[in-house]
């Protein structure tokens, strides 16, 4: 699959945030309303095999990489002290032109949340809704809300990895179809303005698989949700946070024929999950396509996919290939 790297320039607020499995959803709508339902379906033919025809990541300010989830006494840092331990979490992004140096090295780079930039701020509206007979708010449907939005800066720039198998989906119709979703509008209140977006730069991606020897590796980042395969993996040197995805359809599909907008929970290993191979590789991707009729994840229309796969990077860590012998210890004394 081809790697490119798609700079954004965010236009307006955002009330979804840019996450890779929720844009490629967005994706398949933006392809079948130009080029019809029947051209999608052709595209999603071996989708849930393991032959995704397209892969997005999470858009990530740009120049930088998210932190890595993999705790401290893996990579043999001694825990910090509870004072110090909410600024830390602040410290989320990593520079991506450091990605090829040990993983202690580089999570010495991490720059903090960048409020106003970057990611963008994120706030609370309040919104309204007037009941006509009465000229004002009231209970029920009519109750004042509040909802988040994420705003950026004029001139921020955000990034993101895609795959794209050329021979199915050509540059031109993907670059096409997210100019549709960005002239339109990306997730919630779109309708009303929001998720506005141009690209200004479509490259060759400069993330590719391999670390910086041009040799299979053990450990890698994801860049989006995913659903790991167990099979691949060493389960004991993995490390993830869960994340829960409450879908629902839009457009038209919303109607669902009476039965619904809402899909079925998926839970997903949250983006930033380092994941160990059973053997070295370079893989461009990781995970597997949820849904379609074998693992239906929508109830109105049995078809629906999930993007449960996710761009990687590869990591330059040999404290977690020395951890397995910590990790052995540790499970053997608590036995």
């Amino acid at each position: 699959m081809n790697a490119l790297r798609i700079t954004l320039r965010p236009l307006t607020a955002f009330g979804t945030p840019l996450a890779g499995d929720t844009l490629f959803g967005q994706l398949c709508w933006a392809l079948a309303l130009r080029q019809g339902a029947a051209a999608l379906d052709e595209l999603l033919v071996g989708y849930t095999e393991g032959v995704p025809f397209a892969i997005v990541s999470d858009a990530f300010p740009q120049g930088l990489l998210p932190r890595p989830t993999v705790p401290d006494f893996i990579l043999g840092l001694k825990p910090a002290a509870a004072a110090q331990r909410k600024a830390q979490r602040r410290l989320q992004w990593l520079p991506a032109e450091g990605r090829s140096q040990p993983l202690v090295d580089w999570l010495a780079t991490a720059e903090a949340a960048l409020d106003g930039t970057g990611m963008g701020r994120a706030q609370l509206l309040t919104q309204n809704t007037i009941n006509r007979l009465t000229g004002t708010t009231g209970t029920g449907a009519f109750t004042p809300r509040q909802v988040e939005q994420t705003t950026y800066l004029p001139g921020t720039l955000l990034e993101l990895h895609v795959l794209h198998d050329p021979t199915r989906l050509t540059l031109a119709d993907l670059r096409q179809a997210l100019d549709d979703i960005g002239a339109g509008g990306f997730g919630r209140d779109a309708s009303t303005g929001l998720g506005k977006f141009e690209i200004t730069g479509v490259v060759a991606s400069d993330l590719p698989p391999h670390n910086s020897t041009h040799l299979p590796a053990l450990h890698f980042m994801t860049l989006a949700p995913c659903a790991p395969i167990a099979d691949e993996l060493q389960p004991e040197q993995c490390f993830w946070q869960p994340v829960t995805r409450f879908g629902r359809h839009g457009g038209v599909a919303a109607l669902g024929g009476g039965g619904g907008p809402f899909k079925r929970p998926i839970l997903l290993a949250r983006t930033g999950a380092v994941l160990t191979l059973r053997t070295a590789a370079s893989p461009q991707f990781h995970g597997t396509g949820l849904g379609g009729a074998g693992f239906p994840v929508s109830g109105v229309i049995p078809g629906t996919v999930h993007q449960g796969y996710a761009p990687v990077i590869a990591l330059n860590t040999g404290l977690l290939a020395a951890s397995s012998a910590l990790l052995e210890s540790t499970s053997s004394s608590s036995c």
